[in-house]
């Protein structure tokens, strides 16, 4: 006859220990925690700052030769308020030139709009990259970042050119990016690492 009062084991046939409080109950699938898609990349997975640079100077070109007529034409106009009596100043040559450069200007906005922010986010890649091999991709989800984002950044780009600094980040930074880089949670990698195909 059995004592009907000594302990009794559990259905499983052994006594369980408590689970610890700092660890997750076992038998459980808890997922890592997330490093990013791009934790595992080599300082070489990330586009050099040249190359950048190019793709920068590629996108930006209409704009930049806009600013370099307005400049020539307020050089001009400086030069002849120095050099000559107010009375006699010819600024038609000046104001020509100037009005010109902004309207290229005004005009590459909607290249810009276009090339960078409804192509380049849709895609990853503006012409500048298109031409450079490069690809502009979230950090976190691997995938072009919209026209929106893309918007963004170019304006987020303003404090890179404030400090000027922020455009040289990517010349030491592990995953080479800008200020605007980092707040928007973007990264500019070289195409093609992805689809690499061994010969």
């Amino acid at each position: 006859m059995t004592d009907q009062h000594g302990p009794q084991e559990p259905a499983g046939g052994t006594t369980d220990p408590q689970p610890s409080l700092l660890q997750p109950p076992t038998g459980l699938d808890y997922p890592p925690p997330s490093i990013g898609k791009f934790a595992s990349h080599s300082r070489a997975d990330y586009a050099e700052w040249g190359t950048r640079v190019r793709a920068r100077l590629i996108d930006q070109g209409p704009t930049y030769l806009g600013v370099i007529v307005f400049l020539v034409g307020y050089a001009i106009l400086i030069g002849e308020l120095v050099v000559s009596d107010v009375s006699t100043v010819d600024i038609e040559g000046a104001a020509v030139a100037m009005i010109i450069g902004l309207g290229v200007m005004i005009a590459s906005l909607g290249w810009v709009t276009y090339n960078r922010w409804i192509t380049g986010g849709r895609t990853g890649q503006s012409l500048g990259k298109r031409v450079t091999k490069i690809r502009l991709i979230g950090e976190e989800t691997n995938a072009p970042i919209g026209a929106k984002n893309a918007c963004i950044r170019d304006l987020v780009h303003i404090l890179d050119a404030l400090t000027i600094v922020g455009y040289l980040w990517p010349l030491w930074h592990e995953k080479r990016q800008t200020f605007a880089d980092q707040i928007m949670k973007t990264i500019v990698i070289n195409e093609g690492d992805d689809n690499t195909v061994a010969p």
